[in-house]
């Protein structure tokens, strides 16, 4: 799970005991807090390499629900979330890091690189049989006023980059999702990002695209999602991993 405040959730209305309890077969691998680079049980809040107060659930773990009935019945799920709010591609805004492949900015973490070496740190700790089954986008926000064929370069260099370095990621869907429809609304500088990740499957092969939930999913009239905007994201994000292995 790679991207910004929407990946790794900003949000306090989740129920970690009751609608968004994980099976004991899902687990994650946390990036920061007690548990960090540890295999451990999922349980909502995630905990990212920087989360975005208040914290709160992203759609990893919604994805997450709905990919496991389908696999075999000895297989766990493991979810790693390299997520930082308010990050951009070349700035940021909330926490110092940015996602472009190879671009430095003083002060602040290549969140690509971290992305390398946080899920090469989990495939060692998952054992010898671990895959990765998918990768899910969620950034753009903080890359508002971009053209489109900008924003697009640097993420089409992102997904190809990934799948170079990360082997075990070579063939595994690359899934994006759109900006909550309020942020576009309240924003249309944001435009050309909404296009850009709207036609990635046209540019990039093997990746898949998953609409924001519709109107009245945020919690603070533009931008972040309540918990039950995550699971409809999460629902759309599996949605189109299934449409590619169907595919």
């Amino acid at each position: 799970m790679m991207g910004q405040s929407n990946a790794n959730g900003s949000n306090t209305d989740y129920e970690p005991d009751g609608l968004d309890v994980r099976d004991p077969r899902i687990h994650t691998f946390p990036g920061s807090g007690p548990d960090i680079r540890r295999i451990v049980p999922a349980r909502e809040p995630l905990a990212p390499i920087g989360g975005h107060p208040p914290g709160g659930m992203g759609p990893g773990g919604p994805f997450a629900a709905r990919l496991l009935p389908s696999l075999p019945a000895q297989d766990r799920v493991l979810i790693v979330p390299i997520t930082m709010g308010g990050t951009g591609m070349r700035r940021h805004t909330s926490y110092p890091g940015v996602w472009k492949v190879g671009f430095v900015k003083r002060g602040a973490l290549n969140l690509f690189d971290k992305t390398i070496d946080h899920a090469h740190c989990a495939l060692q700790a998952a054992g010898s049989d671990a895959t990765i089954d998918a990768v899910i986008w969620h950034q753009g926000e903080t890359d508002g006023g971009r053209a489109e064929d900008e924003y697009a370069a640097d993420l089409d260099q992102l997904i190809t980059s990934l799948r170079q370095k990360l082997p075990q990621a070579a063939n595994a869907p690359f899934l994006v999702g759109q900006l909550p429809e309020e942020r576009r609304r309240a924003y249309p500088d944001h435009q050309g990002v909404a296009d850009a990740l709207r036609h990635t499957p046209e540019r990039v092969p093997n990746t898949g695209y998953a609409e924001a939930p519709p109107s009245g999913h945020v919690n603070d009239e533009t931008t972040h999602l309540t918990a039950a905007g995550q699971r409809i994201l999460g629902a759309n994000y599996f949605r189109a991993y299934q449409g590619l292995l169907d595919g």
